[in-house]
């Protein structure tokens, strides 16, 4: 009796619609009850207006609240409720509570099931049962935990990355907005200098045409006195007149030569402007298109943040800017150089402001490197003096002020490369202590590694049209005059641009400024041995085209990129 009576319970606390314990029992007007989300569903389903009632299939009307604005049967005891949801009876045996455990089929049972089908089964009480698949759940829900982690820090990564490629984007689109600008002033340049010259060569040609149409104006005004005189004197019938005339025309002013001199004044060529083009279509428009660039997926793998990279200043506003060396000063200031190009005639040197002003400006010869040089006040800039030679010093300096210089003459491919120690700051003393003799290529950047054994050469071919494949950066040991090893990139085509040996973690590396795929390598440097394990703040859109690096004394990487860009980059604790 006690099991019916339960059961009739339980069945009285069900709802008819979704066959569970009631959850917010809503009574309807024609006094059934529904949970509140079944009757949420039914109301959808028919537009919330009107419904049928499930039971009664009366129609009713939904109220202005909406479901949860129907009376709530507060007949049905909430403690019933709570109760009954706790307690599980078996779907086979609906009088009979589930309070056993089948470990064969891995179900929770009643006894009588336990009797029956699962007779030879083995089985457990249900709340030891549960107590072990509760001690798994902990263990699944710290996995699960980790996982869901796991996950949004990768939603957060993609996040970043998809705003890090839109800042990307944009910076690019900038940097060919600009050449677009820079070609825009080219042509601009080059027609107004044509359109000058054909001015020029018109006038000359006019003004010739001018002069000669004055002299035969005269000479016809004489032509057509002499005329008129001639025929007044035959028109005249004066024998005196006539014999003069006569006279005068056979050897006098108006002779017949002196006539014909007025006649020779004859046309005999003509002058046209014409526009020689030395170059076809193809010849200007592929270098054109080769300056605007290609756009190509560039793929880094992914690694924890090494720096946090910071915008400075910009330079110049040129978009075509080419920073071949940029040098920190002890003072705050930074002195930056600039490669020459077709709109600029010479290289030039500025010593700048940290936020971007110019303080000093200086003209270079075309050959003259900028680098960073100790002074007894810190870090100073270096200017190449010598005619046929590149001096560049490394950028690493030396407590007791001795600075690793390569002088190399560019007409011979020899160099040298000096251990020199500034004695005195003004007037400048140096002593040089010769260390070792190399041949290379042209070079573009050096620099020497801690130990000074090793140094690194960024070698290009001496030729005005560079190709991409003519810069090599070549590892060098001490005593030994031909490179060791060259630098393979993973990624092609490279355009190196500069190098820098460089501190991250705790170990020193090289690093290669690659300008044509925004990046800068970091190379590993192991048994003389010049190797890629990754790329420094891999897709930082701040990155376009690096030309120069260099360190301060405060351990920060300055980057210089094309057009004016000058950044740093602070290594992460």
């Amino acid at each position: 009796m006690a099991a019916g009576g339960d059961t009739d319970r339980n069945q009285a606390l069900t709802c008819a619609m979704c066959l569970d314990i009631y959850t917010s029992p809503k009574l309807l007007p024609c006094h059934h009850t529904f949970c509140q989300h079944c009757l949420e569903d039914l109301a959808f389903r028919y537009g919330n207006i009107k419904f049928p009632c499930p039971s009664c299939r009366k129609e009713t009307a939904v109220p202005p609240g909406g479901v949860s604005a129907f009376d709530t049967n507060f007949y049905i005891d909430t403690k019933d409720l709570a109760r009954a949801r706790k307690r599980k009876l078996c779907m086979t045996h609906p009088n009979d509570d589930i309070d056993l455990f089948c470990v064969d089929c891995d179900l929770p049972v009643c006894l009588k099931c336990v009797m029956t089908k699962h007779k030879t089964h083995e089985t457990q009480d249900l709340s030891e049962a549960a107590e072990r698949a509760k001690f798994q759940l902990e263990t699944e829900k710290y996995r699960l935990e980790r996982c869901v982690g796991d996950v949004q820090k990768h939603v957060q990564l993609v996040t970043q990355e998809q705003q890090a490629v839109k800042d990307k984007h944009a910076a690019l689109v900038a940097n060919i907005r600009n050449r677009q600008a820079t070609l825009k002033a080219a042509v601009d340049k080059y027609t107004d200098d044509a359109l000058a010259s054909l001015h020029n060569i018109t006038t000359d040609i006019t003004d010739t045409h001018k002069a000669d149409l004055d002299c035969l104006q005269q000479n016809l005004q004489q032509l057509t006195k002499l005329q008129q005189r001639v025929q007044q004197a035959v028109d005249s019938g004066a024998g005196c007149e006539v014999v003069t005339v006569a006279r005068e025309m056979r050897c006098g002013r108006d002779s017949k030569e002196a006539v014909q001199k007025l006649t020779t004044k004859q046309m005999t060529t003509v002058c046209r402007p014409v526009i020689r083009f030395s170059a076809t279509q193809d010849a200007v428009f592929e270098p054109m298109r080769d300056y605007m660039g290609i756009a190509a997926k560039m793929e880094m793998a992914v690694s924890a943040p090494e720096v946090t990279v910071m915008e400075q200043f910009r330079c110049r506003e040129d978009p075509d800017t080419d920073v071949c060396h940029v040098c920190p000063m002890t003072d705050g200031q930074v002195w930056v150089s600039y490669e020459p190009n077709m709109m600029r005639e010479g290289s030039t040197s500025e010593k700048l402001r940290i936020d971007g002003e110019v303080v000093d400006t200086e003209e270079l010869d075309f050959r003259a490197r900028i680098t960073m040089a100790p002074q007894k006040n810190g870090l100073n800039m270096y200017l190449s003096p010598e005619a046929g030679e590149i001096a560049t010093f490394a950028k690493r300096t030396e407590p007791d002020l001795t600075r690793f210089l390569f002088l190399e003459n560019y007409k011979t491919g020899q160099a040298t490369v000096y251990a020199e120690q500034i004695l005195s700051d003004y007037p400048l003393k140096t002593k040089k202590d010769p260390q070792f003799k190399v041949s290379c290529e042209a070079h573009r950047a050096f620099d020497v590694n801690s130990s000074k054994q090793l140094f690194v050469v960024l070698e290009e071919a001496d030729a005005a049209d560079l190709e991409l494949t003519q810069r090599t950066v070549r590892l060098y040991r001490k005593d030994k005059p031909h490179p060791f090893d060259n630098y393979r990139s993973p990624v092609t085509p490279f355009q190196p641009s500069d190098v820098c040996f460089y501190t991250l973690g705790g170990k020193e590396v090289l690093l290669v400024a690659d300008e044509l795929n925004d990046a800068i390598h970091v190379v590993n440097v192991q048994d003389g041995r010049l190797s890629f394990a990754r790329y420094l703040a891999p897709g930082c859109p701040l990155l376009v085209q690096p030309t120069a690096l260099n360190t301060d004394t405060r351990g920060r990487l300055w980057v210089a990129c094309r057009g004016g860009t000058i950044l740093t980059c602070i290594p992460v604790v």
